[in-house]
């Protein structure tokens, strides 16, 4: 049985033609995404050996393997193709910033769905001053943590954005009970913070703006 996280992944998938599952690690959403019907065909990428492996034996007791490319290698760097819809998920947003730079000239009509497990707010920005738009965004808790999954296109027209479209974001527009819990857990992780870096006379200036920026939602739930 797949995670509520790879369940809700899938679940901001569109009907599409091709499909890349960069880092595909066991291959849980390549197989899904085949067994429903969201993709015709889908590159599963891992730049480990391991994982992929693991993948191409789930495919196989599957029955899917015949639609589904396995490719060891760097993010897009093997597809040899456009995809219509790519997924990154379970890497830090640094990570997933690099791939997409690297592959920034031809994801201009690629659906991103994202989900990093740290520092979202450097994914954001990255997304935002590159001329991706988010198209939404959910946070899910599963197993006791939280994660945020974005789902971003690029933009024809310019973007305008705020600090609390990267720092906050846009899964506030939801108003879910998840999304609720996640600002009361970012709001405690700041206070934290900031009780440490006073401690050590360091600038809080950062955290200070954050949770304001927390607090004006927290006002509106």
């Amino acid at each position: 049985m797949i995670s509520k996280r790879i369940e809700e992944i899938i679940n901001l998938l569109d009907r599409c033609n091709t499909l890349a599952d960069i880092g595909c690690d066991h291959g849980y959403v390549a197989v899904e995404a085949i067994k429903r019907k969201i993709a015709n065909k889908v590159f599963a990428v891992d730049i480990n050996f391991q994982p992929l492996l693991k993948a191409i034996e789930l495919s196989k007791k599957e029955n899917v393997d015949n639609k589904i490319e396995f490719l060891l290698g760097n993010g897009f760097d093997p597809i040899e193709e456009d995809v219509d819809e790519a997924v990154i998920a379970g890497m830090g947003a640094e990570n997933i910033c690099s791939i997409l730079s690297r592959a920034k000239d031809r994801i201009s009509n690629t659906t991103l769905i994202l989900q990093p497990m740290k520092d979202i707010e450097l994914l954001r920005k990255w997304l935002f001053e590159n001329g991706f738009d988010i198209l939404n965004e959910k946070v899910i808790k599963d197993q006791n943590r939280f994660y945020v999954i974005i789902k971003s296109s690029y933009s024809q027209e310019k973007i305008s954005f705020s600090d609390k479209d990267i720092y906050i974001g846009k899964h506030i527009l939801n108003r879910t009970e998840e999304s609720y819990e996640f600002l009361l857990k970012m709001k405690e992780k700041m206070q934290k913070i900031m009780g440490m870096k006073k401690e050590s006379f360091l600038d809080t200036s950062y955290e200070e703006k954050v949770l304001i920026m927390i607090e004006e939602e927290l006002k509106k739930w």
